[in-house]
């Protein structure tokens, strides 16, 4: 009588953990990625915005000219007056300014060639993240906060 080989019979029970306990760590891996995503997203513009910020600041100096940095509120985009960014697809943005850097739903921030700016806040929200871009009026400093 022929007895099966123990070897080729099929998996161990080990082997069946260790495979399921990969496809667990793959899964649960997947799925916190996606939060992260949103969160990075919305920091990356808000870097975005504070770089801008910096360099019209930076040319502000330079040229001994006022520099803007308009945000519209409206259709999600920033810049200079030249050229307007668009913010991603669903990215708010709110805009707390001085009451003379608004127009309609553009408001800027102003920076003075001594360094010093109209000061502001910048709120973005995009899927329940968000991130708040803070510019001083002294110091014409902006960051994320």
């Amino acid at each position: 009588m022929m007895r099966p080989d123990s070897k080729l019979a099929g998996f161990s029970l080990i082997e069946t953990l260790v495979v399921l306990s990969i496809m667990a760590l793959v899964s649960a891996t997947v799925l916190a990625a996606k939060p992260r995503t949103t969160a990075a997203r919305v920091n990356a513009e808000a870097r975005a915005i504070v770089a801008s910020l910096q360099l019209a600041r930076s040319r502000a100096r330079a040229r001994n000219a006022e520099i803007v940095v308009g945000v519209d509120t409206q259709n999600g985009r920033f810049g200079g007056v030249d050229a307007m960014r668009q913010l991603p697809e669903g990215m708010q943005v709110s805009l707390t300014i001085a009451a003379t850097e608004r127009h309609a739903s553009v408001g800027g921030i102003r920076f003075y060639p001594d360094g010093r700016s109209s000061g502001g806040e910048i709120l973005l929200t995009y899927r329940g993240r968000r991130e708040r871009i803070v510019v001083n009026w002294f110091t014409g400093d902006s960051g994320i906060e």
